[in-house]
């Protein structure tokens, strides 16, 4: 368990605390918007809903088996718990995007959304200290969620591209808004704890890490929300 006593977790656990409560912010903003959308919008808005909720639960369960828990146990169920959420809400919208796709007739089956269940079914079964350690198991599990995230800013930037104005910065807003939290969420100091060894700077880098990851999060949040006043 961490302690508060250090200034940079401190900041790190405000910095935290807020982006949880971004998150549900715009999860009330969405569920709002889907009440007054219909057809494609509502669905848009309804899967937004339910992502920026799993984000948030998902940030809370972070914070108590990091700042709240000591055995060993629950820190572990807690962790596996909250990457599960996190990837479910990845899940979410990556399968939203990929029935777009499908329907435009872009290609038929739901490659990106199976991958992203596999990430989950690894996130709930295999312990996160395991997948921590430098190995090639670590490998094999980035390729994973990187593959299927993929299309989560791919899709959106194709959009920008093929569009125009308004239509185009809420797109990139979202493209650029999904990389920032993919790189939030992954570039967590927790997660790279066996790097420090490799050299002092690295270590110190690391260290950054605590301010950088969560404010990289709540940029994100703010500008996949910034987005939505493109959409009419």
């Amino acid at each position: 368990m961490e302690t508060l006593d250090n200034p940079l977790l401190w900041t790190n656990f405000i910095l935290w605390i807020s982006s949880t409560i971004l998150a549900l912010f715009v999860a009330m903003i969405c569920f709002n918007r889907s009440k007054r959308s219909e057809d494609i919008q509502k669905r848009t808005f309804n899967t937004w809903t339910y992502f920026f909720v799993l984000l948030a639960v998902s940030n809370l369960l972070i914070l108590v088996w990091r700042f709240a828990i000591s055995d060993a146990f629950w820190v572990d169920i807690l962790e596996r718990t909250s990457n599960v959420l996190f990837y479910a809400a990845i899940f979410i919208k990556v399968n939203d995007i990929e029935k777009s796709v499908i329907q435009s007739g872009w290609y038929k089956r739901y490659y990106f959304s199976a991958i992203s269940l596999i990430a989950i079914f690894v996130n709930a079964i295999v312990q996160p200290s395991i997948l921590k350690i430098i190995s090639v198991y670590q490998v094999v599990f980035l390729v994973l969620v990187t593959v299927s995230y993929a299309v989560f800013p791919i899709i959106y930037f194709y959009v920008a591209i093929k569009s125009s104005d308004r239509i185009r910065r809420g797109a990139l807003q979202v493209c650029v808004g999904s990389i920032f939290l993919a790189l939030g969420y992954l570039f967590r100091p927790e997660n790279l704890e066996a790097y420090r060894v490799i050299s002092p700077a690295l270590n110190n880098l690391i260290d950054s890490l605590y301010i950088i990851a969560p404010v990289g999060i709540i940029f994100a949040i703010f500008l996949i929300y910034s987005s939505f006043k493109n959409i009419q």
